[in-house]
């Protein structure tokens, strides 16, 4: 396969936003800085800058210099990448961030805190040549990030042609699993795909807390394909923060150093899916804080043992760096706006934490394009009424946690409106000055 260049400019209504293949990661950009990048694929972006006017050449180089850094640039300083020829949508993204797709809806495990809920369900998967049809529509659309989720992915048999289908497109799959049905050959398999994350589940530091939620044995059986596992792929084990087992955030972390996990990766329980009926199970706000901050104190201690922790983490104020641009402009969450689901049959959802009841469309009725642009479901959840104080209506934070726990998506998130004052809006046309900073 011919390698593909490190960069991929999406063309926005703001600007356009650049996705990195080395990093898998997004940077937005303003319609100046976006013009630039697109001169620089034909001129050297050192003859752009000395060309620049006098008011502009300044920051225009402080710019180029901070992008230098970051390798956007070939060694004759041309932009490093493709401009997909795309028109954006006039209010939001031209394609989603991150797609979340079920592949299957079935698990070896019943864990009291699924999210998926109450499993088997029988629906028809995507065939693989539906399976293609939307990997080929997600990368017209730089929508390059694909999570695949279920259930158990490893009990689906053609999991792997699904992992080559979708990086035959250019896509970055993670794959998150148990781990419980791995095999040596599978291991090795896994190890011989380029996954951006291979995430596997444990809910505890101990066998006594993680056993609670994923069944009597399973944290012994875990580390041990854990141990098989390491010879052959890289992999990070998330570790989901609930009331009883928050308190073992650090030593959660310290075990997936010494597992061989590259990373720890916690996320805090959604009160959704079979975790619905469970509320004791459901983590306060404080109790989240309280696990992150042990990470914090963890990492500063200066001896190397929470090289492997890495928090997901959109509700602390430690997360909100002051050059976190943002590129949708209502108040909504991630739902809709920079992510979207699809089960296993099909349904295109803003977020799986929402439910059947906010299901947009069916892939075997309409093609994705259509669907995340044209959607009443996706435009209605873009277009509620936000709050920028988060008091009166919804601010930011969970439109999932605020439907169970408030009663209503466009409710204010309970864990932001109790504990943070609102986040400051930041204009996704800053990006220039943010820049700026990273030199």
């Amino acid at each position: 396969m011919t390698a593909r260049p490190p960069l991929v400019l999406v063309p926005q209504h703001f600007g356009s936003t650049v996705f990195d293949r080395r990093t898998s990661r997004y940077l937005p950009f303003d319609h100046e800085t976006t013009g630039v990048l697109l001169r620089a694929r034909a001129t050297p972006i050192g003859a752009i800058v000395d060309a620049a006017p006098p008011g502009r050449s300044g920051a225009l180089a402080a710019f180029a210099s901070a992008l230098y850094e970051r390798a956007f640039f070939t060694h004759d300083l041309f932009f490093d990448g493709v401009a997909l020829d795309v028109a954006p949508p006039a209010d939001h993204l031209t394609g989603p961030l991150a797609v979340h797709l079920e592949v299957v809806a079935a698990c070896n495990l019943t864990c009291a805190h699924c999210f998926a809920g109450e499993l088997p369900r029988r629906e028809p998967p995507l065939t693989l040549a539906e399976l293609d049809a939307l990997f080929a529509s997600l990368a017209r659309l730089g929508s390059f990030r694909l999570g695949l989720t279920g259930g158990e992915p490893l009990l689906r048999k053609d999991l792997f042609d699904i992992l080559d289908l979708a990086t035959s497109h250019g896509l970055h799959p993670c794959l998150t699993t148990n781990a419980l049905l791995l095999t040596e050959e599978t291991a090795k398999k896994l190890g011989e795909r380029s996954l951006v994350w291979l995430n596997v589940s444990l809910d505890g530091a101990t066998a006594e807390t993680n056993d609670a939620v994923r069944g009597e044995g399973t944290f012994a059986r875990v580390l041990e394909k854990v141990a098989m596992l390491r010879r052959h792929a890289r992999f990070s084990l998330a570790f989901t923060v609930m009331r009883h087992n928050a308190s073992e955030a650090a030593a959660f972390a310290e075990l997936a150093a010494a597992a061989g996990a590259h990373t720890a990766v916690l996320r805090p329980l959604y009160p959704v899916g079979a975790a619905g009926a469970r509320p004791e199970l459901w983590p306060s706000f404080d109790d989240y804080e309280a696990a992150l901050g042990a990470l914090f104190t963890l990492g500063a201690t200066g001896d190397g043992r929470a090289t492997a922790a890495r928090a997901i983490d959109p509700f602390s104020p430690r997360s909100r760096g002051e050059t976190r641009a943002v590129v949708h402009d209502n108040w909504g969450c991630g739902a809709g706006n920079t992510v979207c689901s699809i089960s296993v049959g099909g349904d295109v959802n803003p977020c799986s934490f929402l439910g059947p009841g906010f299901v947009a469309e069916n892939l075997r009725r309409a093609p994705f394009e259509q669907i995340w642009r044209a959607s009443e479901r996706l435009r209605a959840i873009r277009g509620l009424p936000g709050d920028g104080a988060g008091t009166a209506s919804f601010g930011g934070g969970c439109r999932a946690r605020s439907l169970v726990m408030a009663g209503d998506v466009n409710a204010p998130d309970p864990w932001l409106a109790r504990h943070e004052a609102a986040p400051e809006r930041r204009n996704p046309l800053t990006v220039l000055r943010a820049q700026r900073k990273l030199a």
